[in-house]
């Protein structure tokens, strides 16, 4: 199949190349220089291990192209993908400019071409392709939402969960048949609903992800105050078939471009309709609220930030990608710089000079250079880079030899044989003590008969 794909973002260069592997002949379209430029060149423009090799492979075998001509790309295509990002505006809501933007350039080029729209829609909002194509009715139109993890969207889309399309009705159509041929390759299963199911099939599995990493960073919180190991509580609960263990990492907070926004989306909706949401507005308070809980850790490792010198290991939202939408540790820079510390950070890939890190941040090339001269030293990103350091070569350059493990994945042993006095997110440190002494002075009494009768 002849396929356009307008955006060559994460999703729109993942889907794109993934469909060349598949054997179509796939033509994107992008308009932004800084990523356009780049794919001319034969290179991805942003972080995602495994598509470069994708990328090559499809403009060697001529399957792939990409172009900034939206009506030369869309001239011999059979169906065209809309794959634009819908970033939230300030006062919360999705914008969805470049959605309506590309939907007029299909009307104005190929008004009767069918369009799968694969951006993440919020909920309600599909009303408005009719609208924005130029069309009576939404019956060539379809929504096939994305479920590609950033570091890992290439193993994601080759090996998808599922794949899910919305379209008039929730009943299969000449459309949904060529979106079956489309991904006919892929063992996953097909699933046809209507818009508003699609819509919220993508939103509720976001924000129900959210939910469960703001409630084990609170599980966390209470591990720390009560002496437990939530390392043995998340391998005890995640048993439970019921639970699971994905998801249920505890840090210093979730980012990036989906789960913080479909949460707010979910939360905002929601009230629109009089429901007030309050599992999710409090996933998404925990996670707001994550980076001042982890400088109040720091702060009582320290004695004050004020006038120490942290080192920040990782920016990204996660590792094995350049973004840093929604960083957790970048939120945290944000909260040490407030509390008069020195920050400066080391990331494996991101830029020295990106634009989303805060500019007080210093930046250093190397880990050696972040933590010569450090009081503490912060991991904020699990990078494999980080896994293995030499810490008893870092302990001599440090000024002094403290390590908060953000993420709980270092080796804890190995870094204290070298020198460093360590903390972990969900062990506690010592801050429980009189907790648990107070409670067992109130066991020892009741068992004299102090609250008996």
């Amino acid at each position: 199949m002849h396929v356009s794909i307008i955006g060559a973002g994460y999703v729109g260069l993942v889907t794109g190349a993934g469909l060349a592997r598949l054997g179509h002949a796939v033509s994107l379209v992008e308009i932004n220089p800084a990523r356009l430029g780049p794919l001319l060149e034969g290179r991805v423009p942003f972080h995602e291990p495994g598509l470069q090799e994708l990328l090559s492979a499809g403009l060697a075998s001529g399957t792939l192209r990409a172009t900034g001509d939206v009506g030369e790309a869309l001239a011999a295509a059979e169906l065209v993908m809309v794959c634009v990002g819908t970033p939230l505006r300030d006062d919360g809501d999705a914008d969805l400019s470049q959605v309506a933007a590309a939907c007029r350039d299909i009307a104005r080029h190929a008004p009767s071409l069918p369009v799968v729209v694969r951006s993440t829609l919020p909920l309600g909002s599909t009303v408005h392709l009719a609208e924005w194509l130029g069309r009576p009715d939404l019956s060539g139109v379809l929504t096939n939402p994305e479920f590609l993890r950033q570091g890992s969207a290439v193993a994601d889309f080759l090996k998808p969960t599922r794949i899910v399309v919305g379209c008039v009705g929730g009943a299969d159509s000449a459309a949904v048949a060529q979106v079956r041929s489309l991904f006919a390759q892929l063992d996953a299963p097909f699933m046809v609903t209507d818009f508003a199911s699609a819509e919220m099939i993508k939103n509720a599995a976001n924000a129900f992800l959210a939910t469960k990493l703001s409630f084990i960073n609170e599980v966390a919180d209470l591990c720390e105050a009560y002496g437990a190991s939530v390392d043995d509580v998340v391998r005890g609960i995640g048993l439970d078939p019921r639970i699971g263990a994905s998801y249920l990492r505890p840090g210093i907070g979730f980012g990036g471009s989906c789960l913080p926004k479909e949460l707010a989306n979910m939360v905002r909706l929601g009230r629109a309709h009089e429901l007030q949401m309050p599992l999710m507005t409090g996933a998404a308070i925990t996670n707001e609220e994550r980076p001042a809980r982890v400088a109040d850790r720091l702060e009582r490792m320290l004695g004050s930030l004020a006038g120490s010198r942290v080192a920040l290991l990782g920016l990204t939202f996660k590792p094995h990608t350049d973004d840093t939408r929604y960083s957790p540790a970048i939120a945290l820079s944000e909260e040490l710089l407030r509390r008069g510390a020195t920050v400066v950070a080391h990331d494996p890939v991101l830029r020295l000079d990106a634009e989303t890190v805060p500019a007080a941040v210093e930046r250093a090339t190397n880990v050696a250079g972040a933590v010569s001269g450090a009081d503490l030293i912060v991991l904020a990103t699990e990078w494999p880079d980080y896994l293995d350091l030499d810490w008893a070569g870092l302990a001599g350059t440090a000024r002094r030899t403290l390590l908060y493990d953000g993420r709980g994945v270092l080796d804890r042993d190995a870094a204290e044989r070298a020198g460093w006095t360590v903390a972990r997110v969900g062990i506690g440190d010592g801050a429980h003590s009189e907790v648990l002494e107070a409670a067992a002075g109130s066991r020892e009494g009741s068992r004299n008969g102090a609250d008996g009768p």
